[in-house]
C-alpha cells in the first residue's frame, strides 16, 4: 500500500493566499504583491490543487473564504511568521550596536510588546532603547538626537520620513454610549498637540455639530479608560481598540474624519547596521498595522 506524501507548501503562494485574504479581489491583492491578476489567479489555483481543496468563493468580483481556507489562513500566517523569525535570527546574529527607537503611544496596544521581543529574541548583539510617547514628542526628540528612528503619526512628509500607507481616523466610544445629534458631543481628548484633536474639532465645527471638552488627558491610557467609563467620545485610529471600545461614527451620525499617516522617521546622518536593521522591522510593523481590519463599527 502506498504511503500518501505530503505536499510541501511553497510560501510565496501563502503571502498571496494572505493578500487576497486581506484585499478581498485578486486585482487588489496582485498590487499587494507586486504581480499581475493573472499570476496571482494561477497561485491560488495551484494553492488549492497542491491542498486538493477549494480554497474561496467567489461571489461576484470578490472572494470569500471557504472553511478549509480560513483554516489554511490561519496556518499560513504562522508559516511565514516562523520563516521571517528564522531569517531575522540567522542574519540578526551578525549585527551589533546600539539603537534608540520611539513609537507612537497607540501602537503600545496593538504588537508592540510583542515586536520587540522578537527583535530582541533575533538580534541578541543590538541593545535597544524604547522610548514610548506622543508624535509631537517623538518628532522633538528625533531633532534633538535624543532617538535614532520612530514610528509615528503623521500628515506632513519630511524628507528622512517613509509612509508606510494611512489609516482612517475614527471616533471611538464606550459600545453602549449615546449621545443626541442636537446636544453637546463630550470629547476624550489629548492635550495640545495632537493631530487627532484638531480632525475632531475641525470636522465637529465644520458639521455644526456642538461639542464640549469632557477630558483633557497627557496620556492615552487616560483617553481610553473615560471612554470605557462612558464619560465621552475620542478621536484615533480604530485599527487597534481595548475590549469595549468601538468606532461609533456611524451610529451617532457624527461627521467623516480624515486619514492619517503611518510612517518611520529617522534622525539625520547615516544610518549605522542596527538602525537599517530595526528600519527593515518597523517597516514590517507598519506594512501589518495598516493592513488590519479595524473594529467592526458599533
Amino acid at each position: 500500500m502506498a504511503i500518501q506524501t505530503i505536499p510541501f507548501l511553497d510560501l510565496a503562494l501563502l503571502q498571496t493566499l494572505i493578500a487576497v485574504n486581506q484585499t478581498g479581489t485578486l486585482a487588489r491583492a496582485a498590487d499587494k504583491v507586486g504581480r499581475t491578476q493573472s499570476a496571482v489567479s494561477l497561485q491560488m489555483q495551484r494553492l488549492e490543487e497542491a491542498l486538493d481543496l477549494q480554497l474561496f468563493d467567489r461571489r461576484g468580483r470578490g472572494l470569500v473564504l471557504t472553511s478549509a481556507g480560513e483554516a489554511m489562513v490561519g496556518y499560513a500566517a504562522k508559516m511565514l511568521e516562523l520563516n521571517r523569525e528564522a531569517v531575522s535570527a540567522v542574519r540578526g546574529h551578525r549585527v551589533a550596536g546600539q539603537v534608540r527607537i520611539g513609537m507612537a503611544v497607540d501602537f503600545e496596544h496593538t504588537w508592540l510588546p510583542r515586536a520587540m521581543a522578537r527583535f530582541a529574541q533575533s538580534h541578541p548583539r543590538i541593545v535597544v532603547e524604547l522610548r514610548v510617547d506622543r508624535n509631537s514628542a517623538l518628532q522633538q526628540a528625533l531633532a534633538g538626537n535624543e532617538i535614532d528612528i520612530a514610528l509615528v503619526f503623521g500628515t506632513a512628509a519630511p524628507a528622512d520620513s517613509t509612509l508606510a500607507g494611512t489609516v482612517p481616523m475614527a471616533w471611538i466610544a464606550a459600545r453602549d454610549f449615546m449621545s443626541e445629534p442636537d446636544s453637546s458631543l463630550p470629547l476624550l481628548l489629548l492635550e495640545q498637540p495632537c493631530m487627532f484633536r484638531a480632525a475632531a474639532l475641525h470636522a465637529l465645527d465644520a458639521a455644526g455639530r456642538p461639542w464640549r471638552l469632557a477630558v483633557t488627558s497627557p496620556s492615552l491610557g487616560g483617553l481610553w479608560a473615560t471612554a470605557l467609563a462612558g464619560m465621552g467620545v475620542t478621536v484615533r485610529s480604530a485599527v487597534a481598540l481595548p475590549a469595549g471600545l468601538n468606532d461609533v461614527g456611524a451610529r451617532l451620525k457624527l461627521p467623516p474624519l480624515p486619514s492619517v499617516g503611518v510612517r518611520i522617521l529617522e534622525a539625520s546622518g547615516k544610518a549605522n547596521a542596527p538602525r537599517a536593521t530595526l528600519r527593515r522591522l518597523l517597516k514590517e510593523l507598519a506594512d501589518e498595522f495598516v493592513a488590519s481590519r479595524p473594529y467592526e463599527p458599533a
